[in-house]
């Protein structure tokens, strides 16, 4: 494909489809659930977990994305990060529920990190002029991922099967799909020199990428504005979603997994389309209108809530699905085209803290909202929607010209 082998490409497609499959079925929705539903947590209580591994991944990210761009190359440090993430996800429910919580932090950890060396890793199964179609394959990649750890979960589910055997199912699922990664993916190398940075030297690597990302017009802005929305969006399908459909909107788990799986199949659409769009129309303006229709989306949940019309919860998983599929395949297209490639892991480790920064204030946020301001969560969700037309009016003045 343009001179990029095609065992190297559909291997990296395949290990978007094995982590999406970590990302739906665990944090997403069934350890979520798991943890709120039938051990008795709080919203809040998630939230914490889920930043306390938030902090570590937002420290150590650039510390990962800078080494990468040395010549030991990034596939060995996906395979720790990988590995970590799968043991830690096979050993959830094994013990008792304060254990799990840590195995689930730990499984947080290995995923994220390993997700800011296998997004820099675009570069090397594309060309500049289909990067936003391989970027868009690589989400409906990775939600056909969701549908299969949907499906497994399911049939498990069916036959009696309890949580314990689906998030081991999900570990095994993810160890054989992401071998292909490791094995054909041909990586392009940006440096010959070995990195020796060192990992105590995480937090001022961090304040000197934020430095050097001055030095790219637009960079730094998109990078805030990607917190703003980010913020919004991983506080969601971080799994506060799944208890929001069960808790607020009053569906069976059942349903919620049907509504879930649906919206799935709309964003493996989502994410071809708008990442073919953005080869065409740039992944700014893809960006902006993302961000319009999942404002639209949180809009009619709270409606549908409020005024009883649960028929609108659907129209929301349509719309949401479509979008979320749409906004993870251009912004990764749009942080290539403001960043060099020969520093490309490092702003990646960079725009990884961003998100995590992110993830760690969005579920403390809206457990503040529903916790301990006793406000509900549709107020919660109307604080999401400022913070993606915060993110709007900030991405709306960034250029996405390619950068050498």
């Amino acid at each position: 494909m343009n001179n990029v082998a095609k065992k190297s490409l559909y291997s990296w497609l395949f290990f978007d489809l094995a982590n999406t499959v970590y990302a739906f079925v665990i944090p997403g929705l069934y350890f979520s659930v798991w943890l709120v539903t039938e051990q008795g947590w709080t919203d809040q209580s998630l939230g914490f977990a889920t930043s306390g591994a938030m902090v570590i991944v937002a420290i150590l990210g650039p510390w990962v994305g800078a080494r990468s761009d040395g010549s030991q190359g990034k596939k060995p440090m996906l395979l720790i990060t990988t590995l970590i993430c799968i043991v830690a996800t096979f050993l959830l429910g094994t013990f008792d529920v304060n254990i799990s919580v840590l195995f689930f932090i730990v499984s947080l950890i290995g995923f994220n990190l390993g997700s800011v060396v296998y997004d820099a890793l675009l570069v090397s199964v594309s060309t500049p002029t289909n990067r936003g179609r391989i970027s868009g394959m690589g989400v409906a990649f990775g939600y056909v991922g969701s549908l299969l750890g949907f499906g497994v979960a399911t049939l498990l589910q069916n036959y009696g099967y309890s949580y314990v055997e689906i998030f081991r199912s999900v570990a095994v699922m993810f160890l054989i799909f992401s071998l292909p990664a490791f094995i054909f993916i041909k990586e392009k190398k940006v440096s010959n020199k070995k990195s020796t940075i060192k990992i105590t030297e995480s937090i001022s690597l961090v304040i000197k990428s934020w430095k050097h990302s001055t030095q790219y017009p637009g960079l730094t802005r998109f990078l805030v504005g990607r917190f703003f929305y980010a913020d919004a969006i991983n506080t969601l399908i971080s799994g506060l979603l799944a208890v929001y459909l069960v808790e607020e909107v009053g569906l069976s788990p059942s349903d919620s997994q049907n509504l879930l799986g649906l919206a799935i199949i709309i964003s493996i659409i989502g994410g071809y389309v708008f990442g073919k769009a953005a080869d065409i129309y740039g992944p700014r303006k893809l960006t902006l209108i993302s961000l319009v229709c999942w404002m639209l989306s949180l809009s009619i949940a709270i409606i549908a809530t409020e005024f009883d019309q649960l028929w609108l919860i659907y129209v929301t998983g349509v719309l949401g699905g479509f979008n979320i599929g749409g906004i993870f395949a251009v912004d990764r297209v749009f942080m290539t085209r403001l960043s060099p490639e020969k520093h490309l892991g490092e702003f990646y480790g960079l725009y990884s803290t961003v998100g995590r920064f992110a993830t760690i204030l969005g579920p403390l946020l809206w457990g503040f909202v529903v916790n301990t301001l006793g406000l509900g969560r549709n107020p919660a969700m109307g604080v999401l929607i400022i913070l993606l037309a915060i993110s709007f009016y900030i991405i709306k003045g960034v250029s996405d010209e390619q950068k050498i």
